[in-house]
């Protein structure tokens, strides 16, 4: 079974990369995670044209020492370039704020462009909106983490279905909420936006399990915070798909 899903990954890598490198340039964004053994790996995704057409995959998973430092990010990077690609047709880099990303004289993006003089590097603008969020006023902050009660009803099965069916007898226009991320934070404006229209059931829902976070829905001061936050979100995720949008034309005009 390894066998074969390496071999399947295998072919897959190797088909990407020929598609890469049929396009005139390439653009990668770049971020530090960790594994299920809790190992640092810099995950690195690319866009590229192929087709006439702008597309973006994840290209490589690059294992990272205990130390993450520029150097060793740069090294790992062009390690893998270097076999696979051309840093000649490389464009430019998107990364978090990071010191080991963005430092001036020995980030990633600086060693970057020593190698490739040319080639742009940008802090991400959705990094950067995700670190305004967290600065977020207490009175905000705190409808924030009392929506979370969502995950409660979400993780276990019984509380879902019987969610699910006060909302089918209650005659809601949604039957179920939606998981709330801290991860993938963008989620937070379709999520809350789900629970401001499923107020009245989750109302009703919590005073059955006798929860003290029933008392919100019937507060006005309350709710009327939760659509704020509703209509900030949803602005928000309109606003990155919008730079999606641009972005890929961007990328189609550069050379």
């Amino acid at each position: 079974m390894n066998r074969n899903i390496e071999e399947i990954a295998g072919d897959i890598e190797t088909q990407l990369l020929e598609r890469i490198n049929t396009s005139p340039w390439y653009a990668l964004q770049v971020d530090e995670s960790t594994d299920i053994d809790n190992k640092a790996i810099l995950l690195v995704y690319v866009r590229y044209l192929y087709q006439e057409d702008v597309h973006e995959d994840l290209l490589c998973a690059l294992s990272l020492l205990t130390n993450i430092i520029g150097a060793e990010l740069f090294k790992s990077l062009d390690g893998y370039i270097s076999r696979q690609l051309k840093w000649s047709f490389f464009v430019g880099i998107f990364t978090d704020g990071a010191a080991a990303m963005n430092g001036r004289l020995s980030g990633l993006t600086a060693r970057i462009k020593e190698a490739t003089p040319k080639s742009r590097s940008m802090h991400c603008i959705i990094h950067r909106e995700m670190l305004a969020s967290r600065k977020m006023s207490p009175e905000f902050n705190s409808v924030l983490n009392d929506v979370k009660v969502i995950n409660h009803i979400k993780a276990h099965a019984l509380n879902s279905r019987l969610f699910e069916q006060l909302c089918e007898e209650m005659d809601a226009e949604h039957k179920r909420l939606l998981l709330y991320t801290e991860i993938r934070w963008l989620s937070r404006g379709k999520s809350l936006t789900r629970v401001f229209e499923l107020r009245e059931p989750l109302q009703r829902f919590l005073s059955e399990k006798k929860s003290p976070l029933a008392a919100h829905f019937s507060d006005k001061v309350w709710v009327a915070k939760l659509a704020y936050l509703c209509n900030i979100f949803s602005l928000l995720n309109e606003l990155n798909l919008s730079l999606q949008g641009k972005m890929t034309t961007v990328l189609k005009l550069a050379k």
